[in-house]
This record gives structure tokens, C-alpha cells and sequence, in this order.
């Protein structure tokens, strides 16, 4: 359990931001992949390559929401996004401690 002072928060704040911009240009990538791959499969009238595209895609999304599900809160230094069993990535508060996401 980590807690931050002050002047660390905005870096821990920072730090969230760069781990949201990986999973965004992940799920970018690999819709890009997996549309080449579905024209790919179009064109040759067969079915493995949009197999092969889906599963890119699918391991690109995991590989970028590793490192934000992991995210630890600035003001507690438990996991931002979940608590036990409940994971939630679109939360704007903290799941343990309540506090506001990009809050100082």
C-alpha cells in the first residue's frame, strides 16, 4: 500500500493518463490488425484469418488493460478500478477510499 503526498499526485495522475493512452493505441492497433485480417479473409474466401485478427485484437485490449486495471489510488495506494471481485474501469472514484479521479 503506497500513499502519495501532494506533489505525487499529479505525477500518479500523469502516470494514469499515459496507461489510459496505451489502452486506447492497443485497441486502435489491433482493430486496425483485425480489419486487415477481415479483408484479408474476404478476399481468400477462407475463415483463419479473421480467426487470427480477432485474437490479435482480443490479446491487444487484454495487454492494454493490464497496466490501468492495476492503477493504484493516489490516496490510498489500493487498486484504483477494483475491489474484490467488482472491476470497474469506467469509475470515477476510487473503489476503496472514494476518492475523485484527478482530484489533488
Amino acid at each position: 500500500m503506497q500513499r502519495y503526498n501532494m506533489s505525487q499526485r499529479a505525477n500518479a495522475w500523469k502516470d494514469y493518463r499515459q496507461r489510459r493512452r496505451l489502452l486506447l493505441g492497443a485497441t486502435l492497433v489491433g482493430v486496425a490488425i483485425f480489419s486487415y485480417c477481415f479483408h484479408l479473409a474476404r478476399v481468400r474466401h477462407a475463415v483463419s484469418p479473421f480467426y487470427v485478427g480477432l485474437a490479435v485484437l482480443v490479446g491487444l485490449i487484454a495487454w492494454g488493460t493490464t497496466p490501468l486495471a492495476e492503477f493504484p489510488c493516489p490516496n490510498c495506494g489500493e487498486a484504483f478500478h477494483h475491489r474484490g471481485r467488482t472491476r470497474n474501469l469506467l469509475t470515477r472514484k476510487c473503489l476503496h477510499c472514494q476518492h475523485r479521479k484527478y482530484q489533488a
